[in-house]
C-alpha cells in the first residue's frame, strides 16, 4: 500500500494477481472517474505494465500525486520495472537571479506541496531529507519528481539525502523531472561538492538524449550545518563552478557546536559564510526563522542578516516570504539617493574630478558600487517598493 488517507492524498494497492482492472473508492464515481481511470492507465502504460489489478482511495489527490502513488505502488511491487519519465521543458536558471526567499516543503506531503510554486517565494525547496523519515524516503522522491514534472517553479532545488545514505537514489529519481539546483546538506569539504557535482555531470551525460538535459545545467546549493562546515566555508564556496548560493542552517549548527539560538552565537558562523560566498561571487542566504507567528522577530533576524551581507533566508511557512521579501526590497527613498550618488559620481568623471560629494558625505568606490547595486536590484524588483 502507497499514500493516505489525508486530504489531497489517495491509497493506492497493487495486486500482482488476481483479475486485471482499475477499483476506484472516491466521493464522486460518477464526476471523477473517468479521469482518475484515464491518469491511471496513462501511468500503467507508462510503465509498462498496464496488465494489473490497482485498487485505488482517492481523497483529493491531484493528478502528479496519484500518477506518483500508483507508481511508486507499482515499483514496490515489482522493483524491476523502470522509472516513469517525461520530457519535462525547463529554462535553465541565472547564477545571480534574485533568491530574498527559498520556500521549503516537506516532499512526502501532498497536501502542503500542491500549489507551493503559487506563494511568490523567489525559489522553491522540495525537502527529501530531514522532514522525511526513512520509510518514505522512496515514496517521497517520486512524489517529487510528478510533482517537478507538472508545476510552472520560478526556480526550483531539491534538498536531497546526504550522498552516504539516501542521496544517489533521490538524484536518480528527481533529476529525470529537471530540477534548476541541488541543496548538498551538512556540507563539510569542497570533497564533498566535487562528488555531488560529479554525480550530476554523470546523470546528465546519461539524459541527454533521452531528455534533452544540458551537461552543467544543475547548480549546487550547499547547505554549511556543522562546526566544521563553518571553517571550511571558503573551499565550499570555491569547490565548483556549479555552486551559486550557500545556505545557512542554524539548528543543526548550534546543536553541533552547543551553543544556544542567539544572534551572538550566530555572528561567526554567519560572517564566515558570506565572507566565503563573497570571495567566490555567490550569494548567501541565511538559516529559517522558525517561529511562524511572530512576524516582528521574523522582519528583525531579517535586517539583521541582510546588514551582514546575506540576499535572502529560508522559510517554512508562505506567510513569511512577504516580510522577508519587504525587508530586502530596497525603499523609495533609498533608490533615489542611489540615483543621485551614481548620477554625481558620473558627473564627476565627465569633468575629470577625482574626489566628490554628496550632502556632505565623500563618494568613493564602494559607495558608488553599493548605490548601484541598489539601482539593479530595483530594476529586478521592477519599481515594487515599500
Amino acid at each position: 500500500m502507497v499514500g493516505s488517507e489525508n486530504k489531497s492524498d489517495c491509497i493506492v494497492r497493487v495486486s500482482r494477481s488476481g483479475k486485471t482492472g482499475i477499483n476506484l473508492t472516491t466521493g464522486n464515481e460518477k464526476l471523477f472517474g473517468a479521469g482518475l481511470r484515464a491518469v491511471i492507465e496513462e501511468t500503467l502504460s507508462a510503465l509498462g505494465n498496464d496488465r494489473l489489478r490497482i485498487d485505488l482511495e482517492e481523497h483529493g489527490a491531484l493528478d502528479c500525486v496519484i500518477r506518483a502513488r500508483v507508481e511508486a505502488a507499482v515499483r514496490e511491487a515489482f522493483p524491476d520495472v523502470s522509472p516513469w519519465k517525461t520530457e519535462v521543458k525547463r529554462e535553465r536558471s541565472a547564477r545571480d537571479r534574485l533568491r530574498r526567499t527559498r520556500l521549503y516543503a516537506p516532499g512526502n506531503n501532498p497536501r502542503l506541496l500542491a500549489g507551493i510554486e503559487l506563494h511568490g517565494a523567489d525559489c522553491v525547496l522540495l525537502d527529501l531529507e530531514d522532514s522525511v523519515p526513512p520509510s518514505e524516503k522512496f515514496t517521497a522522491r517520486i512524489l517529487v519528481k510528478h510533482l517537478l514534472a507538472v508545476a510552472d517553479f520560478p526556480e526550483v532545488w531539491v534538498r536531497i539525502n546526504p550522498l552516504a545514505t539516501y542521496g544517489r537514489d533521490d538524484l536518480a529519481e528527481v533529476m529525470l523531472a529537471r530540477p534548476h539546483g541541488i541543496c548538498l546538506p551538512k556540507a563539510e569539504s569542497a570533497a564533498d561538492v566535487v562528488e555531488l557535482a560529479a554525480e550530476l555531470t554523470r546523470l546528465e551525460e546519461s539524459l541527454v538524449t533521452e531528455l534533452g538535459t544540458d551537461v552543467g545545467s544543475t547548480f549546487i546549493m550547499p547547505i554549511i550545518e556543522t562546526g566544521k562546515g563553518v571553517l571550511h566555508a571558503e573551499e565550499i564556496a570555491c569547490a565548483h563552478e556549479r555552486v551559486v548560493i550557500i545556505a545557512f542552517g542554524a539548528e543543526d549548527y548550534t546543536r553541533d557546536v552547543g551553543a544556544r539560538r542567539t544572534q551572538d552565537a550566530l555572528l561567526f558562523a554567519r560572517s564566515m559564510i558570506v565572507a566565503a560566498c563573497a570571495s567566490a561571487g555567490i550569494q548567501a542566504s541565511d538559516t529559517v526563522y522558525a517561529n511562524t507567528d511572530d512576524e516582528q522577530g521574523l522582519i528583525s533576524e531579517a535586517e539583521h542578516i541582510r546588514d551582514l551581507g546575506f540576499v535572502g533566508k529560508g522559510a517554512i511557512n508562505p506567510r513569511q516570504i512577504e516580510p522577508i521579501h519587504r525587508v530586502f526590497r530596497p525603499t523609495k527613498e533609498e533608490i533615489e539617493q542611489a540615483r543621485k550618488i551614481v548620477a554625481v559620481a558620473r558627473e564627476a568623471e565627465a569633468k575629470g574630478i577625482g574626489a566628490v560629494a554628496l550632502g556632505g558625505k565623500m563618494i568613493d568606490r564602494p559607495v558608488l558600487e553599493r548605490a548601484k547595486r541598489t539601482i539593479a536590484l530595483a530594476e529586478q524588483l521592477q519599481g515594487e517598493w515599500r
